[in-house]
């Protein structure tokens, strides 16, 4: 599959200004709130791209935990 690469909006760069730097986030962030934060980017970036729908990820999201809750 190729892969093309996406400018950086407007919206993100004003947006980034804002926010907390990656390396102060990773100081102060929790393993676990670490690890949440890597999993809601990823889906993030993985549903603005069309990789797959939010209907697709849940699906996948319960079908692995009626795995794990049987």
């Amino acid at each position: 599959m190729a892969t093309t690469q996406v400018g950086r909006s407007e919206r993100a760069t004003s947006q980034e200004k804002e926010l907390i730097s990656f390396n102060e986030a990773m100081e102060r962030l929790s393993g676990e709130e670490r690890f949440r934060s890597t999993v809601y980017a990823m889906n993030t970036l993985l549903v603005q791209k069309g990789i797959y729908s939010p209907e697709e990820f849940e699906f996948q999201f319960r079908q692995f935990a009626q795995k794990k809750l049987r």
